[in-house]
């Protein structure tokens, strides 16, 4: 379906009005329903200047965090402290996504953050607390995209899911995830468990990840 458009304005970025929701953006279903597929088509406008901020704060002493290869060389969260139009725009897409798929009227970011993979990285299979659900944006597949074992590949890997289990049911035996490229964001329930496989291209991996509730939980959710 053709989304309605504009309803949740615009952002300004050097000098070029963004809307935070393009007229004719569509929400496409994966193959599995409760996970939702969305593809930005200005996205290469916003990339260059994304990136630079993303890797500009990649040693923030406040910002930022190495994880080790197990979850990414580095995350750096709460996009909306990146002081980064491109960043306002995407953490405002995410939500506007949210409010879209879940039927809320509302959307609240638990917690944000950019994950940077480099040779070598990759993320272990795990589900988010504190989501109702996950969204990621890809905006960097690297200089090498191709897909498959060794490219940073996006996999669910729950039973929940018959996408996953296509010799037995409940036994997850096949990894899957949606085909994805730059400017694509994904959104599915939090505690559905996926993965990244190792990242073994040169250069760099960059993603965007948020938990999202319609009302927001007390608590640190770093702690």
């Amino acid at each position: 379906m053709v989304l309605p458009g504009s309803v949740e304005g615009s952002i300004a970025i050097a000098g070029h009005e963004f809307e935070v929701w393009p007229k004719a953006t569509r929400v496409e279903d994966w193959v599995e329903p409760t996970v939702k597929v969305v593809q930005f088509s200005d996205a290469e406008r916003i990339r260059p200047g994304l990136v630079a901020r993303a890797l500009d704060l990649e040693h923030d002493e406040i910002l930022s965090q190495a994880i080790g290869g197990i979850a990414g060389s580095r995350k750096i969260y709460h996009l909306d402290r990146w002081k980064c139009p491109e960043a306002d725009l995407i953490d405002a897409r995410a939500k506007a996504l949210f409010k879209r798929v879940v039927g809320a009227e509302t959307a609240a970011v638990d917690l944000s953050w950019a994950n940077i993979y480099r040779r070598g990285d990759y993320c272990l299979p795990h589900g988010h607390v504190r989501a109702t659900a996950a969204v990621v944006y890809f905006l960097d597949l690297g200089n090498d995209r191709q897909v498959g074992p060794g490219h940073g590949q996006f996999c669910f890997a729950d039973p929940r899911l018959k996408i996953c289990c296509q010799r037995e049911a409940h036994a997850m035996t096949t990894p899957c995830g949606p085909t994805v490229e730059n400017g694509t964001m994904i959104i599915f329930p939090g505690k559905l468990v996926h993965f990244v496989d190792t990242y073994r291209d040169p250069g760099t991996r960059i993603t965007v990840s948020w938990n999202i509730n319609a009302v927001a939980i007390p608590g640190d959710p770093l702690e």
